[in-house]
């Protein structure tokens, strides 16, 4: 069978505070490990656009021109190589602690629906199902500040976030995200939540056949069309949640 590499979660140093890796950078590091494809999903909150960016220019297609900047960037680099870049996003919504990825995304939305971080879960999880995105949340045990939202407002969780540095998830809140997303029929999201060069492991969702755009990246996670690969050793999504 025919898979598309896929890394689900990766963050860029132009948007993401905390990633040191540019957007430009990053897609050679994902080809040279053998992937096909990279998610962008900068990080989407309040300091993203308020903080982190300048104060010359407060209008939102300013701070929307700046939220897109690392993800352009990897862009542009790729199609040099050969490595396909998809808009994704994960956001933290004002009212909520909880991190949660979002895959489906255009340029056009960002513009369209600006401080989507103001919104409340309940809506954002109505705007993703009206607008065919996959909504998902983001390492549900990685710390005690987590708080698992009801599965009926999700399509998938990270059931495994290979993230290695301070913000590590414990392997026995692993265990309990693996059961929880099998328990709840979520998807099973796998993210090595990529901040730093050292942070790619080799980690990847295994998609069954090509994927180039987001359409068809967010119906294959709908239908769970994927295996991951784990230490070189493709395993089945329903095995994965077992070990």
């Amino acid at each position: 069978m025919k898979y598309t590499f896929a890394e689900l979660h990766l963050h860029t140093a132009e948007v993401s505070g905390c990633a040191s890796v540019s957007g430009a950078d990053a897609p050679l590091i994902f080809k040279e490990q053998g992937y096909d494809l990279i998610c962008v999903t900068d990080h989407y909150k309040y300091t993203t656009f308020w903080y982190y960016n300048d104060n010359k220019d407060p209008s939102w297609e300013h701070r929307a021109n700046h939220f897109l900047s690392g993800y352009r960037l990897a862009k542009a680099a790729a199609e040099k190589i050969g490595l396909t870049v998809l808009l994704g996003a994960e956001i933290c919504f004002d009212n909520c602690p909880n991190d949660y990825l979002v895959y489906g995304l255009n340029e056009e939305m960002i513009y369209k629906y600006p401080e989507l971080y103001r919104w409340s879960v309940e809506e954002f999880s109505s705007f993703a199902r009206k607008n065919q995105l996959f909504f998902a949340q983001a390492h549900p045990f990685r710390n005690q500040r987590m708080i698992r939202t009801s599965p009926s407002l999700l399509d998938g969780a990270e059931a495994y976030n290979t993230h290695d540095t301070e913000h590590k998830t414990p392997a026995e809140d692993m265990k309990r995200a693996k059961l929880w997303v099998k328990e709840n029929n979520l998807v099973p999201l796998l993210g090595q939540d990529f901040h730093d060069a050292e942070n790619i492991l080799g980690a990847k969702t295994a998609f069954y056949g090509e994927v180039r755009d987001s359409e068809t990246l967010t119906k294959k996670l709908h239908a769970k069309e994927f295996d991951f690969i784990l230490s070189n050793q493709t395993i089945t999504k329903e095995d994965f949640l077992t070990i």
